[in-house]
C-alpha cells in the first residue's frame, strides 16, 4: 500500500481535547484498578468529560495509567480528585494535565498527586 491509497480512506480528523493521565507503580491486582475505573465511569458527569479506562502492567502489578479527557483538564482533576484520594496505592501517583486550544495542546501540568 503506498501513501495515496492510504489517503484514499478518508480517515475522520480526531479532535484533540484536554486530558487527565494518572500514572500510578504497584497495585494490589486488578480488582482495585477497576474500583477506580467504576468510580470515574459513574461519577464524572458527561458534560465534564468521560474515563476512557487503564492499562497495566499485568506481569507483575508494578504500574499502570487511567485516561480520561474532557473540555477542561483543570475541572475535570477537580472532580477526579476525591475518587483519587479514597486509594492508598494512588498516593504516590503522578498527574498529567494537558490543556488543548483549537486541536492543538497548548501547555502541560505535571505533579504529584498527594501534592495537590
Amino acid at each position: 500500500m503506498n501513501f495515496e491509497e492510504l489517503e484514499s480512506f478518508k480517515f475522520e480528523k480526531t479532535e484533540v481535547t484536554d486530558s487527565v493521565i494518572i500514572s500510578f507503580g504497584t497495585f494490589n491486582g486488578i480488582d482495585e484498578i477497576h474500583a477506580v475505573d467504576i468510580k470515574l465511569f459513574d461519577e464524572i458527569p458527561e458534560e465534564i468529560g468521560r474515563h476512557d479506562g487503564h492499562i497495566v502492567t499485568m506481569e507483575d502489578d508494578t504500574e499502570g495509567q487511567f485516561f480520561t479527557y474532557g473540555n477542561n483538564a483543570e475541572e475535570l482533576f477537580k472532580i477526579m480528585k476525591p475518587i483519587l484520594d479514597e486509594f492508598d496505592f494512588l498516593k504516590n501517583a503522578e498527574v498529567y494535565l494537558s490543556f488543548t486550544d483549537n486541536n492543538k495542546i497548548v501547555r502541560n501540568l505535571e505533579f504529584k498527586l498527594s501534592a495537590s
